[in-house]
């Protein structure tokens, strides 16, 4: 079994494309399909940017009144097209985001953006360097919390909470000690390496869509010398959770996190915020869970504790223990504590295009009893959808995002790039969660579809009378 957990047997947070020429045999073709692509994406723009631009013109700004040219909200609009556009470097954006044909366009669909004058991607950057994080992140917490609201979306949950993915990720290294709060790493005697890591809270969806919830990095003091001990992902996981906790205070979630995550102080943190939780379990890391639970397990000659199922092309036999008491001992000392956990396997089998059989098995620690009533539906549509943050993490690595990217040394606002790469993520995955996205995305892939609509509005596809006509159609409704 993998020690990280296994993978669903659809991945489709990178889209797949097709190998195939444009599938338009008129221009009048194309620039329909532009066009419906672009209302699309319009679509979710104006149901949630005007918002979006409100929160951000209340930002308290930290400039000189007299030297003040662009809007806060201008700002960080472009600062967020960068992402939604997916320009791989300020440079590129400088080059891309601010031709007058765009910039026309943008004027058509938010009038009350002053963009008379078009801000440098260094001027973002300088601003950026001035801006509290949290300020970012306070807009993402109420998109997120806007979109939870919605009926559409609660057909996700499962066991009537939230499925929230956690794990950490590292954005990028150097050999030049950039900033003091990043992290260090020993590779030699002569040689240390920079790091900024990341753990990463998702919204996770059956459907294969995640939505970005949160981050925490792991920073070292500024002050810190280089004896101090560092931090490290389980302390960025504890402040994380923290935050998480008080974001959504009275929501039900459903942790979900990989193989590294399963053990006493992890489990007494999802006692502590009353959140279930389902994390893989491999066997040498909980051993004592692991051989109870396959002593146990084979106690039921009957088949009491069974279940069968069909997944797609896999027939799955899913098998569970529960009440298995799992003793641990703090770090910081005291007393042994024990918990209470239940165990559930999930064996696969299934046969290739070539006619060859494959079988799998994997574990999860569970938090909340398991029955014949509830196995199927935590273990697929939440334990083996875990693997979705790490497509997600793909997606913005290495299908456009350039989450590796570094656009600042600066601490501040590197964090603050990070957010704003955030809330555009999740403005690109509502617009390629729409049947249009959907189809463009078959045909393009992810990365294909976010230049597909980047040319759209870059070059001029999109007639005056085309925007103005979605303008008053939208402002009628909003009416």
């Amino acid at each position: 079994m993998s020690r990280r957990g296994g993978r669903p047997p659809l991945q489709t947070g990178g889209g797949i494309e097709t190998n195939t020429k444009a599938p338009y045999a008129s221009v009048a073709e194309e620039e329909q399909a532009r066009e419906e692509a672009a209302a699309a994406q319009l679509r979710i723009w104006r149901a949630h940017l005007p918002e979006i631009f409100e929160k951000m013109s209340r930002i308290a700004d930290p400039r000189r009144p007299g030297s003040i040219r662009h809007q806060v909200a201008v700002l960080l609009f472009y600062g967020l097209l960068l992402f939604v556009f997916q320009y791989a470097s300020r440079r590129e954006a400088n080059r891309g985001a601010t031709t007058p044909a765009l910039t026309a366009a943008l004027q058509q669909v938010f009038p009350d953006l002053d963009l008379a004058s078009v801000p440098h991607f260094d001027t973002v950057e300088r601003f950026l360097r001035t801006l509290p994080p949290d300020a970012l992140e306070q807009i993402l917490r109420d998109r997120i919390t806007q979109l939870l609201r919605r009926h559409a979306v609660r057909q996700y949950l499962v066991d009537h909470a939230w499925v929230v993915a956690i794990d950490g990720t590292q954005k990028f290294t150097r050999h030049q000690p950039f900033a003091p709060e990043a992290l260090r790493q020993r590779v030699s005697d002569t040689e240390t390496r920079y790091r900024v890591y990341i753990v990463e809270a998702v919204l996770v969806t059956s459907a294969g869509a995640t939505l970005p919830l949160l981050s925490e990095f792991a920073e070292n003091a500024v002050d810190a010398s280089p004896e101090t001990k560092q931090d490290s992902e389980t302390k960025a996981f504890r402040r994380l959770a923290r935050r998480l906790k008080d974001w959504f205070p009275r929501r039900r979630l459903l942790v979900v996190m990989d193989g590294l995550y399963p053990n006493g102080p992890i489990f007494q943190i999802c006692r502590d915020y009353h959140w279930d939780y389902l994390i893989v379990l491999p066997q040498k890391v909980l051993p004592s869970v692991w051989k109870e639970a396959q002593a146990l397990r084979r106690l039921d000659t009957a088949g009491e504790r069974r279940r069968t199922h069909r997944w797609g092309d896999r027939a799955q036999t899913f098998s569970w223990v529960n009440d298995i008491a799992y003793t641990w001992t703090p770090a910081t000392g005291g007393r042994p504590r024990t918990t209470m956990v239940h165990v559930a396997f999930c064996h696969e089998t299934w046969t290739d295009a070539q006619g060859e059989t494959h079988q799998t098995q994997w574990a999860w620690v569970s938090r909340k009893r398991l029955t014949a009533t509830n196995i199927v539906a935590r273990c697929n549509r939440a334990g083996r959808h875990r693997w979705a943050i790490e497509a997600h993490f793909l997606v913005e690595k290495r299908h456009g995002d350039h989450f590796e990217h570094a656009y600042s040394y600066d601490w501040q606002a590197l964090k603050n790039w990070h957010h704003l790469m955030q809330l555009a993520h999740l403005l690109n995955v509502l617009t390629l969660w729409s049947a249009i996205g959907e189809t463009l995305q078959h045909t393009y892939g992810y990365r294909g579809t976010i230049q597909f609509l980047r040319e759209t509005w870059s070059h001029r596809w999109l007639s005056d009378a085309f925007l103005q006509a979605y303008v008053i159609h939208c402002t009628a409704i909003a009416a």
